[in-house]
């Protein structure tokens, strides 16, 4: 989105200036790179840019799981990258998960968070051992629980589901940004919202307004990536994700972080008789590839279907919202450095993971612009040749 001379929210009066790291994207990934990196070297100085306000992108438009993933997830990783790849990714997961728990979560009072499991849920045709073939899910921290152990209604639909067994979480994703904002601007790190930055050039990044010079910059756009430049659309591809609030009638009992893979759909309450569910897209996919918000009735409806049908409730709207995330031809993200007119990293393309995988994925990024690695766990995976 840009806005017109008439429009702009931010004050004129900003100059340009310079910096030691330019960090393009104010979602979960693009603040936590920042809070990495002023851990790892409180002497950089740090500058956040955004288009718009922090956490307005996919950051603020989720679900609020923070997961590992869904059985399905890991049992499609080991088709594609074999047990050993697959596990190290729950591993990578995992750590991402503790990481944000242990140095954000428990310090930050004004985030509220309800622990949690993930479930994976089989249809009433569909059987264990069927469904997982050569997948072994109790390697991989899931256990399966029959029918009767599910809440009554969902009984009736599903044969069963396989129930992480590692402590996840239910949140809000704006709280967890805000905290972040409220924890980098007390570093003194400089966020700046509501300018884009569109080119980079050998001395930094031109914005609409002036052009802010920068030593590295770090693009994490997600799924703006390719809107960014061109050379990244081959790399990572924008998709809507449709999602759906509801104020629900009656008790649902059912705990956990909801995954169904045969209908594509994904849900969860909140303490407040709140049910949150998004998913669907692959019935309106054409229509769904794309960076801008818009809501689509084919889905929309279906998922008003699936809360009456399938969970069983009365329910009353409360709100509607897309979100755009970043998908890769691999499922996995990209984080490396890429050949640019100045030092410039990437860090985006989370198939859908960005809340489970960003904390890490940002520790990942800052030590690659530190040294401290040369080469992130992802590219040790597979390695794109990005030139911008």
């Amino acid at each position: 989105m840009t806005f017109s001379h008439w429009q702009r929210p931010h004050s004129f009066s900003l100059p340009g200036f310079s910096t030691d790291v330019l960090i393009l994207g104010g979602g979960f990934v693009g603040l936590s790179t920042a809070w990495w990196l002023s851990e790892m070297d409180p002497s950089l100085k740090i500058t956040v840019l955004d288009r718009r306000q922090v956490g307005e992108g996919a950051s603020g438009r989720n679900a609020g799981f923070l997961t590992k993933g869904s059985a399905q997830f890991y049992r499609e990783l080991n088709r594609l990258y074999g047990k050993e790849i697959a596990l190290s990714i729950l591993n990578f997961s995992d750590t991402s998960i503790q990481l944000l728990h242990q140095n954000i979560l428990r310090s930050s009072p004004e985030i509220k968070t309800e622990k949690s499991q993930s479930i994976t849920l089989l249809k009433k045709n569909q059987t264990s051992d069927a469904w997982k073939g050569d997948f072994s899910p109790e390697e991989f921290s899931f256990e399966w629980i029959d029918s009767p152990q599910l809440f009554p209604t969902l009984g009736t639909g599903f044969s069963g589901g396989y129930v992480n067994s590692i402590q996840e979480y239910k949140i809000n994703p704006m709280q967890i940004i805000q905290s972040l904002k409220m924890s980098l601007e007390a570093r003194k790190i400089q966020i700046v919202e509501n300018i884009s930055g569109f080119e980079l050039t050998p001395e930094g990044c031109r914005t609409e307004v002036h052009t802010i010079k920068a030593k590295k910059i770090v693009l994490a756009l997600n799924g703006y990536l390719p809107q960014f430049h061109p050379s990244l659309k081959p790399f990572v591809t924008a998709r809507r994700a449709q999602m759906l609030a509801v104020e629900f009638e009656g008790e649902l009992d059912s705990p956990y972080l909801h995954y169904d893979p045969a209908d594509l759909v994904y849900w969860r309450k909140s303490a407040d008789n709140v049910l949150l569910i998004g998913g669907k897209r692959m019935l309106d996919v054409d229509n769904e590839v794309g960076d801008f918000d818009r809501l689509s009735a084919v889905i929309q409806n279906s998922l008003e279907d699936y809360i009456r049908d399938t969970i069983g409730l009365k329910y009353k709207i409360l709100h509607r919202w897309a979100g755009t995330m970043g998908f890769t031809g691999t499922d996995l993200p990209i984080i490396q450095e890429v050949q640019a007119p100045l030092t410039t990293y990437i860090v985006g393309g989370f198939s859908g993971h960005g809340m489970g995988m960003g904390f890490h994925a940002a520790k990942q990024t800052a030590s690659l612009i530190t040294g401290e690695i040369t080469e992130s766990f992802f590219s040790g995976i597979k390695k794109e040749s990005i030139q911008l």
